[in-house]
């Protein structure tokens, strides 16, 4: 038994007596319902039904409407009061009316159609059939939305047969079969064939605003925000805009250009310490090297690293010498970081391929790497693989 919608007869409507008429794996269903099931690019309905969380509304392939009740202590046959979360619903209604008027708009004046639409908790996206949509047209695009709330248009529906809704030339094809289709007209603005819930009036929209844009599948999608949360994120980026005026010490209309120079400052002297860094690491090691045991011309440096040095950049020191078996670890806490150089002859003294289990199985070692440097992580003493490393060695 499929439930009553009475979502399309009230959608205004925030309470209802149901009876439940099963209770399946996938949900509850009722003999009717306000509860909204997720669609067309619109959420599903939340609330509650005899108290306990309704989480979600869906439908399946059969239009049987299902209710997702947290924990229903309810059974078959009983009288239950469903109650939504109408700030959710509304949100969704809303939203929903917003890209109506947006893609008819869209269409109307720019030539642009609408490929898809997704509606979230906070933001609308609208993916074209463009790539490219100059920023211009965005704005244009927001001002004229806003001017339909101003203008306080009027939302209806109309039930046609499938002929006479196509003979309507609609922007967007019919995507149900049969007679019955529903029609959402916005005056004025958009007429379309949708199964979803729409405010009265395009003064409900509130506030309509450009958010941005990125590309998905080749086309260009905008990505807007509607109501209090357009005016939650419009006062966000002004409040981020004053903390980095001050910040910067710098005025709005700079703020751009300074802020350009202090990351290219940041990036120059980034750069410096970065060559800074790589030249310790050279002088340390070759000072190893000076002092360094060696297995017949090649030395062997065993290096227990401090913080204030990289192995990274170590590594890359040990390929500017000729000869050089190293090994150096770094500690941290439990965990090793692990380094071995085989530079010239030491890479004919040290066969890490043949020597890795038995080397690295001291701390539990991962990592590999090609001639001339492996490196990797293990837990335990770095000290022991030290040792091991001299052991197998010399």
């Amino acid at each position: 038994m499929h439930s009553k919608p009475i979502y399309y007869e009230e959608p205004y409507r925030q309470t209802l007596q149901a009876v439940v008429t099963s209770i399946t794996e996938k949900g509850v269903v009722l003999d009717k319902t306000i509860c909204y099931p997720e669609g067309g690019g619109q959420a599903g309905d939340r609330g509650t039904i005899a108290g306990k969380p309704l989480l979600d509304t869906t439908k399946d392939n059969e239009h049987t409407i299902y209710h997702h009740v947290e924990d229903p202590d309810f059974s078959v046959g009983d009288t239950v009061d469903i109650s939504l979360d109408w700030d959710h619903r509304y949100h969704y209604m809303q939203m929903h009316t917003a890209q109506h008027v947006a893609s008819g708009l869209l269409f109307r004046h720019f030539s642009i159609a609408t490929v898809s639409v997704h509606q979230g908790e906070r933001i609308l996206t609208i993916e074209t059939d463009q790539k490219e949509v100059p920023v211009s047209v965005c704005y244009a695009l927001e001002d004229m939305v806003n001017q339909s709330v101003r203008e306080a248009k009027p939302v209806t529906y109309e039930v046609h047969t499938q002929q006479s809704a196509q003979a309507l030339d609609l922007r967007r094809s019919i995507k149900v079969n049969g007679d019955g289709v529903r029609l959402v007209v916005v005056t004025d603005i958009d007429t379309v064939a949708c199964g979803g819930l729409h405010v009265a009036n395009t003064k409900e929209i509130d506030f309509f605003h450009y958010e941005g844009q990125e590309m998905i599948r080749g086309h260009v999608r905008l990505i807007f925000t509607i109501g209090t949360i357009a005016r939650e994120e419009i006062r966000k980026k002004e409040r981020i805009v004053a903390q980095l005026s001050a910040l910067f010490s710098s005025p709005m209309e700079d703020l751009v250009e300074t802020a350009t120079k202090a990351v290219t400052l940041a990036s120059s002297e980034k750069s410096a310490l970065k060559k800074c860094n790589e030249r310790l690491a050279f002088l340390e090691l070759e000072k190893r090297i000076i002092h360094a045991q060696k297995k017949e011309s090649t030395p062997v440096v065993l290096w227990e690293v401090e913080d204030d040095l990289s192995l990274k950049d170590i590594g890359k020191a040990a390929t500017a010498f000729e000869n050089l078996a190293l090994c150096a670890v770094q500690q941290n806490g439990e965990q090793v970081l692990w380094l071995i150089a085989l530079v010239g002859e030491a890479s004919t003294l040290f066969d890490f391929a043949k020597q890795r289990q038995n080397l690295l199985s001291t701390i539990a070692g991962k990592g590999g790497g090609k001639p001339p440097l492996y490196q990797g992580v293990g837990t335990g003493e770095g000290l022991i693989l030290l040792k091991t490393f001299k052991d197998l060695l010399i």
